[in-house]
């Protein structure tokens, strides 16, 4: 017998002599499709991935200079300096409110002086933020460093900056960087 006989036998002796050729290709679809099919997610993997785009974006805005959108309200005197923005907790003064981290704890009304109750409202808004960094600190976050971002607007007098660091000094920051908007003379 010649080689090529045999195999052609041997093939012929595995197929069931009722089956044809196209049911026996059919069979092998269904099988190799079965076999490749998913049969449930990696939890795990998707777990690891999902943990590393957490890290990633947390990473991503830690090193992010903070946004300050300048309105009517707000506008920093102009400077030519060009040092990096630290971030810090924000204290924001403008000419009709006054922000801690964005959120308003004063409105100011033009042309009348704050009460010692409006700056102790902002004195205990400032340390509400410095014991929530604490806490953060205290279960594996960045520590209290008592950086505190001061965004005054040009106009702002400088009674009320003075009174803003002093209450902001109370509340255990002790360094403190005053914004300034870039674009001035040289």
């Amino acid at each position: 017998m010649t080689p090529s006989a045999t195999y052609s036998s041997e093939v012929n002796d595995s197929v069931p002599s009722s089956e044809s050729d196209d049911e026996l290709m059919l069979r092998r679809r269904r099988h190799r499709k079965s076999s490749e099919a998913i049969e449930g997610l990696n939890l795990t993997a998707m777990m690891d991935i999902m943990t590393i785009i957490l890290v990633f974006l947390i990473k991503q805005y830690e090193a992010s200079p903070q946004n300050i959108t300048l309105t009517d309200d707000l506008s920093p005197p102009k400077t030519t300096s060009e040092a990096e923005m630290v971030p810090a907790v924000a204290l924001t003064i403008s000419k009709t409110a006054i922000l801690v981290d964005n959120k308003l704890v004063v409105k100011v009304v033009p042309g009348t002086a704050l009460t010692s109750e409006d700056w102790a409202k902002v004195s205990k808004a400032l340390g509400v933020r410095r014991d929530q960094i604490k806490y953060v600190a205290e279960r594996g976050g960045a520590k209290f460093d008592g950086n505190i971002m001061v965004i005054a607007d040009d106009d702002t007098p400088y009674e009320i900056i003075s009174n803003a660091l002093l209450g902001a000094g109370r509340e255990q920051y002790t360094t403190y960087r005053l914004v300034l908007q870039a674009g001035g003379r040289k």
